[in-house]
């Protein structure tokens, strides 16, 4: 099999491939959406009620009732006033933090959607010490920070706790594409775990397509904000999403939560079954496995199993292998999973870990 592998149909727990049958843990369907019957039936629904396709405005005098009624939605996901529907969580971010332009302060590390500044830190945690001085003491015209909710080429979650400590007032924008829908309390993402205070504005950015399998992004923030990222031509002058996928998002709630707790169990099953094997990096609740150089990607094809394995951000780079596992795999699955990894790991000694 070649280093590029092209697919000619939706993966969920396997899928496909030059005629053989491969079990996939890859791509970012953390909740199977894709492949889930039900939410199936809600886009047909709606692609009867409204079309795949709303090809107007949304500042025009003829609006659907619906879009107003996600962002609803998401807003109590994630205990705000308010929120923005965008084009993409790429535009989300962008949006957002051009609302503080360089009087903003990056984490190392920041998703290019919301990257703005480039931070000296070397890390998350050199920039948390940094920002306890500078948020308390003053030294630096700071109005707004950036930072992502957690790394999934690491799988580190990042804690906000620090932020208690603030005492002047400060936005905060967190891009949570790969937490919301998954992580935090009833996966309401890192919006249910930072620390709340009058003094801390909140914005949360986001893609829509990983956990809750739709098109689009959306920033959840307080009404002063959300009402000026109205007026940007990233929202008022697109095509918004597709009312079909929003349907199914509106009444599929259900159904997000059924698959997130099959994922949770998947990922406590699997925790269980690599306890003690070298060179994997984990955390809890997230469904991103990061391998060091002792295992390799030919290997777990052999197996006919496939994982990500590709270098990021730079294609010229080291590649980067992972496992990620989605709320379709079964028991079967993570046993065979686990089984190569044994294998891989009994098959030479360990080496140190360069993730």
């Amino acid at each position: 099999m070649s280093n590029k592998i092209y697919l000619s149909e939706k993966p969920g727990r396997t899928v496909r491939v030059d005629g053989g049958e491969y079990l996939f843990f890859s791509g970012y369907n953390y909740l199977g959406i894709n492949c889930d019957p039900e939410f199936f039936g809600l886009l047909q629904e709606g692609l009867h009620r409204y079309g795949w396709l709303f090809p107007s405005s949304r500042i025009s005098n003829t609006r659907l009732n619906l879009y107003r009624e996600c962002e609803a939605v998401l807003s109590e996901i994630t205990g705000t006033e308010d929120t923005v529907l965008l084009p993409s969580g790429f535009s989300a971010g962008r949006v957002a933090t051009s609302l503080y332009e360089e009087r903003l302060f990056n984490a190392p590390g920041s998703h290019p959607a919301i990257m703005r500044t480039r931070p000296v830190q070397n890390g998350f945690e050199e920039w948390c010490t940094w920002l306890r001085d500078e948020l308390n003491l003053g030294g630096k015209s700071m109005s707004a920070i950036a930072a992502d909710s957690l790394n999934p080429l690491t799988a580190t979650i990042h804690d906000f706790g620090f932020l208690s400590e603030c005492s002047r007032d400060i936005a905060v924008i967190i891009d949570d594409s790969h937490g919301i829908g998954v992580t935090g309390t009833s996966g309401r993402g890192v919006s249910s775990v930072v620390p709340r205070a009058s003094n801390i504005n909140y914005l949360f950015t986001y893609s829509l397509s990983k956990a809750f399998g739709i098109a689009g992004g959306a920033v959840s923030c307080g009404k002063q904000p959300a009402a000026l990222l109205r007026t940007f031509p990233e929202y008022a002058a697109v095509t918004p999403q597709s009312p079909a996928q929003l349907h199914a998002f509106l009444h599929g709630q259900h159904i997000y939560s059924r698959q997130r707790q099959r994922l949770l169990a998947n990922i406590q099953a699997f925790t269980e079954l690599i306890q003690g094997l070298p060179g994997i990096h984990y955390s809890d609740d997230f469904p991103v496995f990061v391998l060091d150089d002792l295992y390799t990607e030919q290997q777990f094809l052999k197996d006919g199993i496939l994982i990500s394995s590709f270098a990021y951000p730079d294609p010229a780079g080291k590649k980067l292998n992972r496992i990620v596992i989605n709320a379709l795999h079964t028991a079967d699955d993570l046993g065979q999973l686990a089984g190569c990894l044994k294998k891989a790991a009994a098959s030479k000694p360990h080496q140190t870990s360069l993730i």
